[in-house]
């Protein structure tokens, strides 16, 4: 008998051990159930602004690659609770986007996936179409609300989480931090200097550089996917591209997505990693810092100008010798790409804990809250003239300064007294900010900047995601997720290996937040905080609250609805009336042929007879295909248009243009470029179109 219980406490010992083992390695223990998906989001890709850089010169032309949403849904099967998670390839959340996601949802899936459990958060991309935002402020420069490109973002995500949930499977989850390096740099350390010495000696770097993975793993232990956050500004396109992209994140998703599934064209793999982004309000991916173009020297270090101007003031990033926008773009993907792998190969800790959220809206313009024993309020939002300046990644229009916190230009000071002069109340709760839009007080044609915000929490085990509604400093996003973790550390939620992140700008957009200390200095990011000095503090005690209720499980009311503007925004580009093919040509024919033969590392261009690209959104399509010849009668998709390595270009007059940069590893053999687009013919039709290159061999 004694024997028997010797073995039989053996065999448990042997099975414990190997379920440890299987449980540090990520073989086979499953906590949670997972679903990841993919899917387009491109819209417009010429004849629109780019949303951004607010550059109303900045027209988009084509296409570098396509926009992605990446849904993550995570599940607690013991509860049922579940939270979806979504890194979308663009500038920011929008309200129109979510609402319009949100509703496909409910018709598809009841009220599973809502407000409160679903995260939509961009990765800040510099380099997409604009339009999508439905408050007046952000469609001065788009000229207006496009709905084609809110259609099209909210499609794409809704079908990543369709995608997503139609592959939930039982899952692990581990995580890994690791310093990334050379990426980022501070782009106004004046500002952040001005935080107390004894707070930022806390710090080892005055911009974080600290990646943090989440990695997914199936019950065979192999890796499905991973989301990491990493602070840095998507502007490696600087403010004259106008092709189309998820720039350096979206960049970074492509090429760790190639290694996983590269049997695949780009579109259709099913490990997806996506590169979030996180407190970036002053991070840049311009490493060599700001240098006077005309001169070579350093901008001078608190106004970022040069003699007094800021025109010429440049960050240098990885292109700034070439020029090469692309390049310093593939550049920092590369760098993000080779420090996520090592994450992966070497997450080992493993995320463990119940699923929970919180989620709430607030009219952040009336919101009252007790600072230091006093009842302080926010202000009505306003830019300030330092906004209007720009930053050292895309210097602004007119003659604005960053830092400029003087009373105000007497000509501006006119203007902004012409457009809409604010109100004693504003200009002092504003102070010392001389504001130039008093957008919170500008109601024509509807709202200029929003007033209701959405604030949520997501928590995964031990790893809590702070979704913000927008830029949040370095220093804001410590003080943030510091704050947080004192609280839910204090309650039991998580212990001290605990990870708190900001995740942003997500679900709506509110512009900046800033410490109350870089407020007074009005640089950029000041000048963008547009509530005012106290806005930092605000959300400090917004997610306190939350926080609190998330651990004692407490009901957070949903709050006031922002009112809907979509139905009468404005648009005042003209649409496409007719496409008139060249003199006796057609829709579809070649201009412009391959050669015979090209060599690996050679270009091949073409020019084909094509429609405008506003006529049709290709969601899940493509413009194009380089096509290889197999068995000698079977042409076989090869690339398409969301390939690192081919370029979509509309040159106008009815004619585009396709590039394909023929890597070293193709295989010789025989190609084509194929091409396919919509073109409008009188009446208002929509036909499609397509044209065939001649054959041209790869040697």
């Amino acid at each position: 008998m004694i024997k028997l219980w010797i073995y039989i406490l053996y065999i448990l010992l042997m099975v414990t051990t190997q379920l440890n083992q299987n449980l540090v390695h990520g073989q086979s223990v499953t906590n949670y159930n997972v679903g990841i998906g993919i899917a387009d989001i491109t819209g417009i890709v010429a004849g629109v602004n780019m949303m951004g850089y607010a550059m109303p010169g900045q027209i988009a032309s084509g296409l570098h690659i396509r926009q992605r949403s990446r849904a993550f849904i995570i599940i607690d099967p013991d509860t049922g609770k579940r939270v979806v998670f979504v890194s979308a390839d663009l500038a920011m959340g929008s309200l129109a986007v979510r609402r319009a996601t949100l509703e496909k949802l409910k018709e598809s899936f009841g009220d599973l996936y809502n407000d409160e459990n679903v995260a939509i958060s961009g990765t800040h991309t510099h380099a997409g179409p604009a339009g999508y935002l439905q408050y007046a402020l952000y469609q001065i420069t788009s000229f207006g609300y496009f709905k084609e490109n809110t259609e099209a973002i909210s499609t794409g995500i809704y079908n990543s989480i369709v995608k997503a949930h139609n592959s939930i499977q039982p899952a692990s989850i581990f995580v890994s931090t690791g310093e990334l390096l050379n990426t980022n740099i501070n782009r106004s350390p004046f500002s952040y200097e001005q935080n107390p010495e004894e707070e930022r000696s806390q710090y080892k770097y005055n911009v974080d550089k600290e990646m943090i993975l989440l990695k997914f793993t199936n019950a065979k232990g192999d890796v499905i996917g991973s989301i990491n956050w990493f602070p840095v500004h998507p502007v490696s396109m600087m403010n004259n591209n106008t092709l189309v992209s998820g720039d350096n994140k979206g960049t970074a998703s492509y090429f760790l997505e190639r290694e996983y599934n590269n049997s695949t064209l780009p579109g259709e793999e099913t490990i997806i990693h996506a590169f979030a982004n996180s407190n970036l309000g002053d991070s840049s991916p311009n490493i060599f810092g700001p240098y006077c173009a005309d001169t070579g020297l350093p901008c001078e270090y608190r106004t970022s100008t040069c003699n007094g101007k800021k025109e010429t003031c440049f960050g240098r990033g990885y292109g700034y010798l070439t020029g090469d926008d692309i390049y310093a773009t593939r550049k920092i993907a590369e760098l993000h790409v080779a420090k996520a792998k090592e994450l992966i190969d070497t997450a080992k800790t493993p995320i463990t804990g119940s699923i929970d959220y919180k989620f709430t809206k607030v009219n952040i313009q009336n919101y009252n809250f007790t600072l230091n024993g006093k009842t302080v309020s926010l202000c009505k939002a306003a830019l300030g003239y330092s906004m209007i300046a720009g930053t050292t990644d895309g210097p602004g229009g007119f003659n604005f300064i960053q830092g400029d916190n003087s009373t105000g230009n007497p000509f501006w000071k006119l203007i902004t007294r012409i457009i809409k002069q604010p109100t004693k109340e504003t200009i002092e709760c504003q102070r010392p900010k001389p504001i130039v839009l008093a957008t919170g007080e500008m109601r024509s044609p509807y709202d200029f900047t929003p007033s209701i915000i959405e604030i949520q929490l997501l928590k995964i085990g031990n790893f809590i995601i702070c979704v913000v509604p927008g830029e949040f400093t370095t220093m804001s996003g410590r003080r943030l997720t510091k704050t947080v973790k004192n609280i839910l550390m204090k309650k039991g939620v998580i212990d001290e290996n605990g990870i708190v992140i900001v995740s942003g700008p997500s679900n709506s957009y509110t512009h900046y937040i800033t410490t109350p200390e870089e407020y007074l200095v009005q640089r950029y990011e000041g000048g963008s905080t547009i509530y005012g000095p106290n806005t930092l503090n605000a959300y400090l005690q917004l997610y306190t609250d939350l926080s609190i209720a998330l651990a004692d499980n407490l009901y957070v009311p949903i709050g006031p609805e922002a009112p809907d503007f979509t139905d009468k925004a404005l648009n005042f580009v003209l649409p496409v009336i007719v496409d008139i093919p060249p003199l006796f040509k057609k829709f579809g024919d070649v201009t412009k042929d391959a050669n015979k033969k090209y060599i690996r590392g050679e270009t091949v261009a073409v020019e084909f007879v094509g429609g405008h690209p506003k006529n049709h959104i290709q969601l899940e399509g493509s413009f194009l295909y380089v096509q290889r010849l197999e068995n000698n009668n079977n042409w076989v998709n090869f690339k398409n248009d969301g390939d690192i390595t081919t370029k979509f270009k509309w040159l106008g007059n009815s004619i585009v243009r396709i590039t394909w940069e023929i890597d070293d590893d193709v295989e010789a053999g025989t190609y084509r470029i194929f091409y396919q687009g919509h073109h409008k013919q009188l009446g208002g039709k929509i036909v499609p179109e397509f044209g065939i290159t001649s054959n041209f061999l790869v040697s």
